[in-house]
């Protein structure tokens, strides 16, 4: 029996970001001013907790899910989390133009030796309608996506302990399409209308979403991330990890570091999400795109968005979806908005209470 948690009824949840190096826990609310952040936290985890996007350490996960709950100090018990793109298949299909969703999701079943690489018993899958096929106005675009059990249920376990259960599973990607609207007020008129790249840089893997008027029309992933960094810490001061982590985080390194280190790999950083666009362009026939927004932790560190514009000659900004929203009393918001770009995920995440779950 297939269980498909991808589309059910949202209550009001919080966004939970399991990443390699954290997690993060985030709820808002829609107000008659904007958006309100009721409560977030965030815990770090032990190198190697989460490897390659998978929990490899399932109890310190679990512990660092818990204590996130605690600290943040949230009362809901839905959340809505993600799994990254490089453990998931998305195919699209053609389907009949007249079938409903439960024809499709029958379809599929019936079919499934023709979809989906795995036992069916073995998978959880989801689809949404694109929309009518270009070249065969009788029949639909269908975007299959595809995730083992293993992947989605070791996330879902490190929820039991900390009393949380989840009511939405995103895909990474599709996480940043969701952020979108606490990011578009505050960009120019193209940005809505046009075509943004959002570009979260993490410690393993970068992460592309192109959206068109706000819509995702392409993802890719590529490994690349912020554990490059640190490795060249490591061996160009003779550090060990955490030390390596903690003093770029404090800025606590030797004279020189930002030239020694951080500049070659900004450089290197801006070559891969040029060839993220490359490939973009490559796929779809496109030949420009208005915006380039970064996030992840790597979007912090300095002169990132010049770099990174200069490259690909776009405009290039870093995103931060706390920008002129509220918080609730006892939180810091100085605090978060200078961290925002590390937010990206949670606070997509969490737009899944304000949103319709099955795009």
């Amino acid at each position: 029996m297939i269980q498909n948690i991808f589309k059910q009824q949202v209550p009001p949840l919080a966004g939970l970001d399991i990443s390699t190096t954290a997690v993060r826990l985030l709820a808002l609310d829609v107000t008659s001013k904007g958006y309100r952040i009721q409560s977030c936290a965030q815990v770090r985890l032990a190198p190697g907790a989460v490897s390659e996007g998978s929990v490899a350490d399932p109890e310190a996960v679990a512990q660092a899910v818990s204590d996130v709950v605690r600290r943040s100090g949230s009362k809901r018990r839905n959340v809505a989390l993600a799994v990254p793109g490089a453990q998931i298949i998305s195919r699209q299909i053609g389907m009949p133009i007249e079938f409903t969703d439960a024809d499709i999701e029958q379809q599929i079943t019936l079919e499934s030796d023709q979809y989906i690489p795995y036992p069916l018993n073995d998978v959880y899958f989801d689809f949404v309608v694109v929309g009518p096929n270009a070249r065969n106005p009788q029949t639909s675009d269908v975007l299959l996506i595809v995730a083992r059990n293993e992947v989605v249920d070791r996330r879902l376990e490190a929820l039991v302990p900390a009393g949380l259960s989840a009511s939405v599973a995103d895909v990474e990607a599709y996480a940043l399409e969701s952020a979108f609207p606490l990011l578009a007020p505050h960009m120019p008129d193209t940005a809505r209308q046009g075509i943004t790249a959002m570009v979260d840089v993490g410690a393993t893997t970068t992460t592309l979403n192109v959206l068109h008027q706000g819509v995702t029309v392409f993802t890719r992933e590529q490994l690349f991330g912020g554990e490059q960094l640190l490795q060249q810490i490591q061996e160009r001061y003779g550090l060990a990890y955490p030390e390596a982590s903690t003093a770029l985080r404090d800025g606590a390194l030797p004279e020189g570091w930002r030239s020694e280190v951080v500049e070659p790999f900004l450089d290197s950083l801006a070559n891969q999400v040029g060839r993220l666009l490359q490939v973009f362009f490559s796929a779809t026939g496109q030949s420009s795109i208005d915006h380039v927004v970064l996030s992840g932790g790597c979007a912090g560190l300095p002169g990132v968005a010049n770099v990174v514009g200069e490259y690909v000659g776009l405009d290039t900004r870093v995103g931060n979806p706390f920008e002129g929203v509220d918080f609730a009393p006892g939180i810091d918001a100085s605090r978060l908005r200078g961290n925002g770009h590390s937010w990206m995920m949670a606070a997509g995440l969490a737009m899944r209470s304000t949103t319709d779950v099955s795009r």
